[in-house]
């Protein structure tokens, strides 16, 4: 793996964002990006300024593994994505305990008032080492 992977935790309100390092070894969180009209080009601007190869969305399942109201919003704004990095790979990874992992770590380290900015881009790092590993087995 020589370019970094880009991991975003699609959210109504936020999108959580993490980048790998080249070697496909750590997962790093970014400050989470307003889900509104300008998301996708703040996006494209992170797979600009980190040299992204590969993007990896959280597709939220119901917990027998289906799709459903929120896998759809996610689907929907992967397809906008999509048409504006045509030449970068987007791929969807299970993510439903990305963010009960993340708000126990919060929880055993970060200050209350603290926890609600963080939880989005924790959720990420989760998301993208969970792809991570996958490309080790």
């Amino acid at each position: 793996m020589e370019k970094r992977v880009l991991a975003l935790d699609v959210g109504d309100k936020r999108i959580g964002v993490a980048y790998s390092d080249p070697l496909g070894i750590s997962a790093n969180p970014l400050k989470a990006i307003q889900n509104d009209k300008k998301a996708i080009e703040k996006i494209k601007e992170l797979i600009e300024e980190y040299d992204i190869g590969t993007v990896v969305v959280g597709l939220p399942l119901t917990l027998k593994g289906k799709e459903g109201e929120q896998a759809k919003k996610t689907r929907k704004f992967v397809e906008k994505l999509k048409k504006e990095i045509p030449d970068i790979p987007v791929k969807f990874i299970d993510e439903r305990f990305t963010t009960t992992l993340a708000e126990r770590h919060l929880r055993e380290t970060t200050k209350k008032s603290k926890r609600k900015e963080r939880i989005d881009s924790l959720s990420a790092v989760y998301i993208l080492k969970t792809y991570l590993d996958s490309l080790k087995i």
